[in-house]
């Protein structure tokens, strides 16, 4: 696509954000959105916009309309993120929002709801991720640590006997050599009905005679070939046939080509750009330093002027640095409310004490009244957060003064400003020289002071010891007492080194490139329905990919979205066995480019023995912070949380599983906002703990994210993508349905076995010959087991208990989940007796 097309987006997308603000907050307040149908729409509306944004970010070749267009992406997708947290709290807790009903209104595919993951996540800190990786690379080659797990395959039986093993390859060869012998005997009896068919037809041409034949037909052929493209071309010329169509130019690897084109042509024009950066900044400074700096020192010696106490003749201090400097004098702060009060008050004159008295009887009771006042408004007016509508405001009137009627006739090529580029320069420039001005004028009052100090003490014989006396008071009493920090136990080494450490222990490891979008599935389409008939459905696998993507990728990818979106430390996957937990796990640490830290009991048996796990714990977190974004992953999640000591035992570990748990819960106390770290538990079996255990398991989670099985919808998308991973394809008359039924309970790693195991090498070189069939496939399918009626049923009963659906089915508060049967019901029932 041409340069206008991105361009042309661009505008459309800043034209469609100013059209949200103005219908999320309309002249008239009835007008406004208020239940989940009307903020569903914007949200779609959001993503819609961002996904245009990001299109338009990711081919733009101009470097300054990108880095406006980033401001106003990370906005739309700050704000989508609010709207979505909102959405949750509107549809009762819940997570997965259906919002299939709503769609069909707008005549919209379910497609539309794919949250896309920004590229330039990974793009834009390409250099810091590849230097990353090939130190990572270096470390696990040179410590020799074991990488990953082969996908697993399905075995058949153990290995044969050595009889039968010698009678097996005698069955093979006789087949073998039967069916060359066969061969041999189709080529002869081939060969022997050409004979007899010359034979028939009289042909009894000489050697010379048949070349002769031969060479004229081939002349003949070349000479007709010859004319029919002179004609073929006169058509073409005046328009009588369309131009043949290249074969070998494929139209998708075309576009690739031309979007590779482009990202080369983007990096080109940022280098230009940030040469043009030196330079123009060197110019500047020649050309227009001089006069910024007579301007500072001009207001600033006007300060001093109006500020100097007449009477006295002594001098203001000059503003600290902390406080900003000259910048207080050439950029004064507006009164504020409470001084301009003040005064008032003073002009009016005494305030009448009678009225103060009255005001302060029985000041108990009027703050009883004002916190229960407040509270009954809290609970009355809870509204959405608006922390990126001044983000998507700002990045709109930034567009319309800098781009939306700039005429760039001139710039085919899509390079930098100049003249964009100086003012840009300007402010960065004025700021350097007024920090020198501010030294400088420094140096001047404290002259000035002197020369006033000493003019006083020659009138009254004295040098102005008090004063300075006064000073050193002044800093003692603004010292204060420091806050106890706690000890880091590793000050005393590098980053690089500890990042050693946990690789050679196995801890920090490489993640595989996988996406979002391998985790296969579909929509659900009747979900809305169900809700209607009070029935909770089960998350679509779709609707997994986008609550991941929402809670996980894009806070862990942008700072900027991270410090401002509401915040979530962890978060849990949890499921049957091989539903796409690890999986989604990485693709969350691999699209935000975060490190991947893997502290699962079973990873970290038998290191750091004893009191060291408080170590090994530390580490990791303080890596993770300092190499922010970091996944920090946990598998097996709710054993780490088990405190049965005869469970813990039949894990048959060095260690018990739960040694973490205490370090675990102190460090991810500790993180906060702005901190990219996500700690991600994976479970299959949550419903190990009870009681205490599970209300100290459930609180843990900032969410809780159910990995379905796919559902009817899902498996017809699932098979299909399955085999062409695996180099194979399913042909058009292939029965996909009746397939997609009989895989009812099977989870989609299951159906991943049972495809990787019956493509084999020499199966994918028959596919032409002989197709995949149902039968085939029922053939592995029967070595797998699907996942039990009783697992699922604990797995729901666990769902149940999470904060959103304890409220829906059993009526509590949120995060009352395990609360039954606790201490309070035994005493009450001791009470009774």
């Amino acid at each position: 696509m041409a340069n206008v097309t991105y361009d042309i987006m661009w505008r459309e997308a800043m034209m469609e954000l100013l059209d949200q603000l103005e219908a999320e907050n309309p002249e008239d307040p009835t007008l406004a959105p208020k239940d989940l149908s009307e903020w569903a729409c914007i949200y779609i509306k959001y993503l819609q916009v961002m996904r245009k944004l990001e299109t338009s970010y990711d081919q733009m070749v101009h470097p300054q309309k990108r880095q406006d267009m980033r401001k106003a992406l990370e906005a739309c997708i700050g704000r989508m993120l609010e709207i979505r947290h909102w959405m949750v709290k509107l549809n009762r807790g819940l997570d997965f929002i259906n919002l299939d009903d709503i769609l069909v209104d707008l005549k919209l595919g379910p497609e539309v709801l794919e949250v896309p993951v920004p590229k330039y996540f990974i793009e834009d800190r390409a250099k810091e991720l590849d230097d990353r990786d090939k130190f990572l690379e270096a470390l696990i080659e040179k410590y020799n640590v074991k990488g990953p797990a082969a996908s697993p395959i399905i075995r058949i039986g153990a290995p044969l006997g050595e009889d039968e093993a010698i009678l097996m390859i005698q069955k093979n060869e006789r087949g073998r050599q039967a069916r060359e012998r066969a061969r041999l005997a189709a080529i002869a009896k081939r060969q022997r009905q050409i004979e007899d068919r010359r034979v028939r037809l009289g042909v009894t041409l000489s050697h010379d005679e048949a070349a002769r034949k031969i060479q004229a037909a081939i002349r003949g052929w070349l000479w007709r070939r010859r004319i029919k493209k002179e004609s073929d071309k006169e058509l073409m010329f005046i328009g009588m046939k369309p131009k043949p169509r290249d074969v070998k130019r494929d139209p998708q690897t075309s576009e690739q080509k031309n979007l590779m084109r482009r990202k080369r042509v983007q990096l080109e024009h940022v280098r230009e750009y940030d040469e043009a950066i030196v330079t123009l900044k060197g110019k500047v400074r020649e050309l227009e330093g001089q006069d910024m700096r007579e301007t500072i020192q001009d207001k600033v010696n006007a300060w001093f002027v109006e500020k100097r106490n007449p009477q006295t003749g002594e001098y203001p201090d000059f503003p600290e640095a902390s406080d900003g400097g000259s910048r207080v004098i050439l950029n004064p702060p507006p009164p504020t409310l409470a001084s301009i009060l003040e005064d008032v008050g003073d002009g009016k004159g005494k305030k009448d004490p009678k009225k103060d008295v009255a005001k302060k009887k029985d000041p108990k009771k009027d703050a009883k009244k004002d916190k229960k006042d407040d509270g009954a408004s809290a609970a009355a007016t809870e509204r959405i957060g608006a922390v990126f509508i001044p983000a998507i405001e700002a990045a709109v009137q930034e567009f319309v003064a800098k781009w939306q009627d700039r005429d760039e006739t001139g710039n085919f090529h899509q390079k930098y400003d100049q003249e964009l580029v100086k003012d840009e320069l300007r402010p960065i420039v004025f700021e350097e020289i007024r920090l020198q001005v501010d030294d400088e004028m420094r140096v001047l009052l404290q002259n000035l002071k002197d020369l006033v100090e000493a003019e006083r003490a020659a009138k009254l014989g004295k040098k102005g010891k008090k004063k300075k006396k006064g000073k050193k008071k002044g800093k003692k009493k603004g010292k204060g007492k420091k806050g106890k920090k706690k000890k880091d136990p590793t000050a005393d080494r590098s980053i690089e080194s500890l990042f050693a450490e946990l690789v050679s222990n196995g801890i920090l490891q490489q993640c595989p490139h996988v996406h979002v979008r391998d985790y296969l599935g579909s929509s659900s389409f009747m979900a809305a329905t169900l809700e209607k008939a009070n029935i909770i459905p089960d998350p679509s696998m779709a609707q997994v990919r986008q609550a991941l993507t929402e809670y996980c990728i894009l806070p862990l990818g942008s700072q900027f979205i991270h410090e401002r979106s509401p915040y979530i430390k962890s978060l849990l996957l949890y499921g049957a066995e091989k539903t796409g937990k690890t999986l989604m796990a990485q693709a969350i640490a691999n699209l935000s480019g975060a490190n991947f830290f893997d502290i699962s009991p079973r990873n970290t048996d038998g290191k750091y023995p004893g009191k060291n796990v408080a170590m090994m714990v530390h580490m990791v977190f303080k890596v993770a912070r300092t190499m922010a974004p970091s996944v920090i992953y946990i598998d097996e999640a709710e054993k780490v949380f088990l405190t049965d000591k005869k469970k813990l035992r039949e894990f048959g570990s060095q260690e018990p599983f739960s040694r973490i748990k205490k370090e675990l819960l102190k460090e991810v106390k500790g993180l906060s906002t702005g901190e990219r770290v996500l700690v991600l538990g994976n479970s299959r079996e949550p419903y190990m703990c009870v009681k205490k255990d599970e209300r100290a398991f459930m609180g843990f989670w900032s969410k809780h994210i159910f990995m379905p099985l796919p559902d009817y919808a899902s498996r017809r998308v699932v098979w299909p993508g399955l085999f062409e991973r695996h180099q194979g394809r399913l042909t058009y008359e292939f029965d996909l349905s009746t397939l997609a039924h009989i895989s009812d309970g099977y989870s989609a790693g299951q159906l991943d076995m049972v495809v990787h195991s019956l493509l084999t090498k020499r199966r994918i070189e028959r596919l032409r010959i002989a197709p995949v069939d149902i039968p085939e496939v029922l053939q592995w399918m029967c070595k797998v087991e699907p996942i039990s009626k009783e697992m699922d049923e604990a797995l729901r009963r666990f769902m149940d208990k999470t904060p959103a659906m304890a409220v829906l089915k059993g009526g509590g508060k949120p995060g009352s989940a395990g609360k039954k049967g606790g201490k309070k019901k035994g005493a009450g029932g001791k009470k009774k007796k």
